[in-house]
């Protein structure tokens, strides 16, 4: 059924990555919001740790210009070729006026300010936070202590079960978080409440059986069939060696199995001033029984590196790009899913 890239293919694919590391191969964007495409604000970037360095030119061997800190946010100017990052990278991104970052120590963001809805559909909806960052509130945001708040990040996924007005008039939805049911308040224009039409699947006309993914441990790439053609390839960061204890993701056989648009996960490293917490990791496509997934990746910029915990980690655009176009179909309204009969995985 697979038809392998020839290694030229590949590079020469490779080559031709769009700005979130990913591309379709031929035209499958028949919902255009599957890509995630906002250009309606300015391209940013939101730096993921303290002492982040600006180079004068693209190359790490070039002089130092700024140190930045954790969650500085950035004009960007254009995308250039630089220093190899790793294997699979070499992007730069220039900061108009100071010089250049390496890709891998930004998230790329936007900064869109969204309508409120006065009234949240009694079974929830789903939000995409839809600024760089944004506080969430464990408490009347106009009571809490300055402490009394987790943050969340651009991109990810939330749901949304009501609108909360506190005493100063401010909006916010409440966001009640899917592991243990703890209670957020979000303010409301940093959240883009998500269209059931956007959760359609597409690619609908494909028969199942002739649709399946491949994982490319060696070259960090996930590819999507269609009819043994290649239609999707995304770079991606699969599991590693962790202090000695075997993260990897493990090469075989697997069928997507469960599904969430959203979830909260945890992680080794420091993320903002979430600890090892991470919320609303969005478009979760499980295909182990053990939970390794694929899901979008907001707290790195790394592709083409093994640096996961097991999973397949996928830049948001392309995460929602498996998850809509893959088996099973989730309900738009539904929060999780589960089936034996999903699209088939290689991990090779």
């Amino acid at each position: 059924m697979k038809r392998e890239l020839s290694r030229r293919e590949f590079l020469k694919a490779s080559a031709k990555a769009s700005l979130g590391g990913f591309f379709a191969i031929h035209t499958l964007f028949r919902n255009p919001l599957v890509t995630n495409v906002d250009s309606t604000s300015p391209l940013l970037g939101r730096v993921f740790h303290d002492d982040t360095i600006i180079y004068r030119q693209p190359s790490f061997s070039a002089g130092t210009e700024h140190y930045l800190k954790m969650n500085s946010v950035l004009p960007l100017g254009v995308e250039v070729m630089g220093d190899a990052i790793n294997a699979h990278n070499r992007s730069w991104f220039e900061v108009p006026d100071y010089g250049y970052l390496p890709a891998n120590s930004i998230q790329l963001v936007r900064q869109r300010i969204t309508a409120i809805r006065d009234q949240i559909k009694s079974n929830g909806e789903l939000g995409v936070i839809s600024v760089p960052y944004t506080p969430a509130w464990s408490d009347d945001p106009s009571k809490a202590s300055k402490e009394d708040y987790q943050l969340f990040f651009y991109g990810s996924t939330h749901w949304i079960k009501g609108v909360y007005n506190d005493n100063k008039g401010d909006c916010y939805y409440k966001v009640v978080e899917d592991r243990w049911g703890d209670v957020y308040y979000v303010e409301a224009t940093h959240v883009a409440l998500v269209n059931e039409n956007d959760l359609l699947p597409f690619s609908t006309d494909v028969p199942p059986e002739e649709k399946m993914i491949e994982v490319s441990i060696n070259d960090q790439m996930v590819i999507a069939y269609e009819y043994g053609k290649a239609v999707f390839m995304s770079t991606a960061s699969t599991g590693v060696l962790d202090d000695g204890i075997d993260l990897s993701t493990p090469p075989g056989s697997y069928h997507i199995n469960y599904k969430r648009p959203s979830r909260h996960m945890v992680h080794s490293d420091k993320i903002g001033i979430n600890d090892n917490e991470l919320y609303g990791v969005p478009w979760v496509s499980y295909f182990t029984a053990s939970g390794i997934a694929f899901h979008g990746t907001y707290w790195h910029n790394d592709f083409g590196r093994q640096m996961s915990h097991g999973c397949v980690n996928l830049p948001i655009q392309a995460a929602r790009w498996i998850y809509l176009w893959s088996q099973p179909v989730v309900p738009p309204r539904q929060e999780k899913f589960v089936t034996n009969k999903g699209t088939p995985v290689i991990v090779t």
